[in-house]
């Protein structure tokens, strides 16, 4: 569910203007009616508007520690166009782990990730001074494990849900302008692990493009669990990235992303809390093939990566990080 979550905020009002061959700050505007037919991508940190109303994007994700490795195989992400209102949006992953140990050999876990959601876009409202876009939609996302952190895909867990959002922009804050998103999500857990259940949660999003290369994204959720290894457990979750990009070409740029993320739990489970902080400077490429197809890659080292769990377990380290990919549009 957290691909689709920021998928539909990558194509909705997370986006910024085209004027003449490459791009400005200012976060468009425009009258009441939601229309599909209004689409961006991202281009090296930066935004751009097309006419191309499908999407669909393929990477491989690799991070390379002291003793094993992480393999994030995305096999198609994107959305499908459907009417002037209705989008569907997906997630297909396939991720992998193998721990290289001394005295008992590899062991090798692999997970899938999949979601899906069918996303209605109403017309937009003025509230408290501002112009809100807004939307629903229903889904359903499978996952057994493909999170690669917690439990090595011991619980198999599928979502059947309803999602709503509001959000706005504010063009005071940064010198690109804001944006605020206000989702709610509910509906019912099947767990292979004893009780199936629920999950509902309310979560705050915000994007500020401060200029100069500068954007940071924040992400606050809020989370009632109840199903599996969870009874009536809250979880509390915030993420935060900074990024700051540097343009060496066109199709080159060199970006720093400083990553924080708090998760905690509050009764009802044992799964531990955690923490994790890291930097990861890199190269990033992107490059058009032709009108429907672009390349991807990024490549970079973390010199600092800190991961701590509340039950003692520490996952810190330097790793090495790589990823390609290519997206199509039509």
């Amino acid at each position: 569910m957290k691909k689709l979550i920021f998928l539909s905020i990558l194509i909705s009002q997370l986006t910024f203007s085209e004027t003449n061959d490459f791009y400005n700050f200012n976060i468009i505007e425009d009258d009441l009616s939601y229309q599909t037919t209004l689409r961006y991508e991202n281009i090296l940190n930066f935004s751009k508007s097309t006419n191309k109303l499908n999407l669909y994007s393929t990477y491989v994700d690799l991070r390379q520690y002291n003793d094993y490795s992480k393999i994030y195989w995305n096999l198609g992400q994107g959305y499908i166009y459907i009417s002037k209102t209705w989008d569907l949006e997906y997630s297909i992953e396939k991720n992998f782990v193998t721990y290289q140990q001394k005295d008992i050999g590899d062991q090798d876990f692999h997970g899938w990730e999949l979601d899906f959601l069918f996303r209605n876009h109403l017309e937009k409202f003025d509230w408290i001074g501002h112009r809100w876009s807004r939307s629903w939609g229903f889904g359903t996302s499978y996952s057994d494990g493909g999170d690669l952190e917690f439990d090595l895909f011991d619980e198999r867990v599928t979502d059947i849900f309803l999602t709503y959002r509001i959000s706005t922009n504010f063009n005071n804050i940064g010198l690109g302008g804001s944006y605020l998103s206000l989702t709610t999500n509910g509906g019912g857990v099947l767990s292979s692990i004893e009780d199936d259940g629920y999950r509902l949660n309310f979560i705050v999003d915000t994007f500020t493009n401060w200029g100069y290369g500068f954007q940071t994204a924040n992400s606050l959720n809020n989370e009632l669990r109840s199903y599996g290894n969870y009874s009536d457990s809250y979880m509390l979750n915030f993420t935060s990235v900074t990024s700051w990009t540097y343009e060496l070409s066109h199709d080159f740029a060199f970006i720093t992303d400083v990553f924080f993320e708090s998760e905690n739990f509050f009764s009802g489970t044992e799964r531990p809390d955690k923490i994790e902080f890291n930097i990861f400077p890199h190269i990033g490429y992107n490059k058009k093939l032709n009108d429907s197809f672009r390349f991807f890659a990024k490549l970079g080292v973390t010199p600092v990566s800190i991961v701590k769990y509340s039950n003692g377990f520490d996952d810190s380290g330097f790793y090495a990080k790589g990823v390609a990919g290519i997206t199509y549009r039509w």
